[in-house]
């Protein structure tokens, strides 16, 4: 069998971006170890068969693996930041394929956007330098238009996770959701002035991919590109711009106001009770609540310690009588309601099946 003439450049740095080990590709690649690492250094080729494998293990066209000089990578404008207490690690392989995928999707339905004479205000951008708070509020008020009496009646962290990623996408800012696995992000932004993309993982109950969803738009008007893991908080996160986006995220999500208002109203004491409490209200994570409250001093670090994270996490599987999701199902949690603009484009001809089915591994009729 022939074999296939790759870049040693171009493979170094597919490698090297897709997080895998060589030995891992190697067992993937179902070749003696070693032979990744040295085809890397010179030393002999894959065949077609190898090849083919190749480009499925790393998600990669085949055109990649010819080139002298590798194209930049997009994981390289998202900045990895983590919150105090989380540890600190490289990026998973689960992640980057999705950093690399949103934005190749992104790049395909802002064009259609653009085909399609669809318009939008412009993005607000702030500086990290203005008040958290204050802005939270403007952009609440005056830019997502959210009385506080439409988050109330939700009652629901799913039903607000739908309900605040409909908001976003309304504006012209694309959501993705992508099951980025253990020890990865809780979400990530690309944020940039004319195709913003907002991602979270669904790995997590739905009331933490609210407050993961608001961090993101925050790090989107900040214009800071951003990855953030987030796992056993024991305090005040010392990376400036992950605090603003913190501050920000739980001063849109519960304002001042109303959650001095509604703890008035609730009879206990116990910091913890009092979270919960105004959680199940706003529909957030009870540690954002917690945090909210550490903010207005109303609670103290020490009672957030008390919170075990590891309740906040989805539970892996399903009940017995779960239903399965299809194909179509999954890429439509995954990309959201922008799949309806690219059914508008098919349907004006102005993409064909081949489009659809390269960017979002889908047919035409499982748009709709």
């Amino acid at each position: 069998m022939p074999l296939v003439p790759i870049s040693t450049n171009a493979l170094s740095w597919a490698v090297k971006e897709s997080g895998i080990t060589t030995r891992d590709l190697d067992s993937r690649l179902r070749v003696n170890r070693g032979t990744v690492e040295g085809w890397i250094h010179g030393h002999g080729q894959p065949n077609m068969t190898q090849f083919n494998r190749l480009k499925s293990a790393l998600k990669r066209p085949a055109a990649i693996f010819f080139m002298d000089t590798p194209p930049l990578a997009t994981e390289s404008v998202v900045v990895t930041r983590f919150a105090l207490g989380a540890p600190e690690r490289s990026r998973s392989p689960a992640e980057r394929l999705a950093i690399r995928d949103s934005w190749r999707v992104g790049r395909f339905v802002f064009g259609l956007f653009e085909d399609l004479g669809l318009k939008f205000e412009d993005v607000p951008q702030v500086s990290l330098d203005e008040d958290p708070e204050e802005v939270a509020t403007k952009m609440r008020m005056d830019y997502l238009r959210v009385p506080i009496e439409e988050q109330l009646a939700l009652r629901s962290s799913a039903r607000a996770f739908r309900f605040w990623r409909g908001l976003i996408e309304r504006k012209g800012i694309l959501t993705f959701a992508y099951s980025l696995r253990e020890n990865s992000a809780r979400g990530f932004s690309i944020a940039t002035d004319s195709s913003p993309i907002v991602s979270i993982s669904t790995n997590w109950h739905p009331s933490v991919s609210v407050y993961t969803l608001i961090h993101q738009l925050g790090h989107i008007f900040t214009r800071t590109s951003s990855s953030c893991f987030e796992d056993t908080v024991t305090g005040p996160t010392t990376d400036p711009t992950e605090r603003w986006c913190e501050s920000f995220a739980a001063s849109f999500l519960m304002p001042r106001e109303v959650i001095q208002s509604l703890i008035r109203t609730h009879t206990s004491i116990d910091p913890i009770s009092k979270a919960t409490w105004l959680a199940d209200q706003l529909s957030v994570n009870r540690r954002v609540a917690l945090l909210r409250l550490i903010d207005i001093q109303e609670a103290e670090w020490e009672d957030f310690r008390h919170l075990e994270a590891r309740f906040e996490r989805n539970k892996r599987g399903g009940g017995g009588n779960a239903p399965t999701r299809t194909r179509a199902k999954t890429r439509k949690d995954t990309y959201g309601s922008c799949l309806a603009v690219v059914e508008e484009a098919y349907n004006k001809g102005l993409v064909d099946e081949a489009d659809i089915r390269t960017y979002l591994g889908m047919y035409p009729e499982e748009l709709s």
